[in-house]
Order: C-alpha cells, then sequence, then structure tokens
C-alpha cells in the first residue's frame, strides 16, 4: 500500500485510504505518513485521531476531530496538508441521491482508463513503465 501511494502520487494519481477502524492497526503510520493529505471527520478518541492524522494532533486540541460530536458538525472534517503548520477544519456540503446520480450520469463521458491514461502519458514522453523492482529489490526508475 506504502508503495501504491508513493507511485500514485509520481504520475498524479491520488490514492484515497478509507477505514471504518482508524487505529495504527488499521492505518500503519508508515502508509499514513506518506500521504500528502490527512483527513478525519468526528473521532471518539484521541488515540483515533492520532491514527488518522499524526501525533501532532495532540498539539491543537482546539482543532481535534474528538470535538466534532455535535449534529452540528455532520459533514465537517479536520484536515492536514504537508508543509502547512496546524490542521484545517473543513465542511462537505450534503448532496442528495437524486443530486448525486444526476452528475454521475451528466459527467459519467468525462471518465477513462487509467491503463490508457497511463500508456498515453508515457507515450508522449518516450518513457516505458519499467518492472517494479530491479534484481536486487531496488524500484527502478522510469526509462528514457
Amino acid at each position: 500500500m506504502e508503495d501504491l501511494v508513493k507511485k500514485g502520487r509520481s504520475v498524479g494519481i491520488l490514492v484515497i485510504l478509507i477505514s471504518q477502524k482508524t487505529t495504527g492497526d488499521a492505518l500503519p503510520t508508515f502508509i499514513r505518513d506518506v500521504c500528502p493529505i490527512g483527513l478525519s471527520f468526528a473521532q471518539k478518541t484521541v488515540e483515533a485521531a492520532v491514527a488518522a492524522l499524526g501525533d501532532d494532533i495532540r498539539n491543537w486540541p482546539d482543532a481535534s476531530p474528538v470535538t466534532l460530536q455535535d449534529p452540528a458538525y455532520v459533514g465537517v472534517a479536520v484536515m492536514a496538508m504537508q508543509g502547512r503548520p496546524g490542521y484545517t477544519r473543513i465542511r462537505t456540503p450534503y448532496v442528495s441521491d437524486a443530486d448525486a446520480a444526476r452528475v454521475a450520469e451528466a459527467t459519467s463521458d468525462l471518465t477513462a482508463d487509467p491503463a490508457l491514461c497511463l500508456d498515453a502519458l508515457l507515450d508522449s514522453t518516450g518513457r516505458t513503465f519499467p518492472d517494479d523492482e530491479g534484481p536486487d529489490g531496488a524500484p527502478v526508475p522510469l526509462a528514457k
């Protein structure tokens, strides 16, 4: 999973990791720490907030997702971004099932097979997709 996150970022693919159980077992820290953005909706415990956002959330108690237990905070999440200190609260808008279906249908022609997109990107740069690992087990860089 760590390689998927790293390799995905290198070719412009956003990997979203989702878990109902936010613990260090469900979301290992070495994977969480390579994700450029951390996002957490309400959490019941500080440990769950730390599993999702990292230990630094302990230094920002006012921004903690543990404080989002009230119904007024439905759709509110705490977000951390690499290179920016602290945490930001964001609110996601409510979208009805009918609106979501309408938008999905109206934009369905904008989808593409990711493999075809990667092939087109590689063709346009003259590069080839390497094997995952070389004989020594180290990642192989894209060939020119």
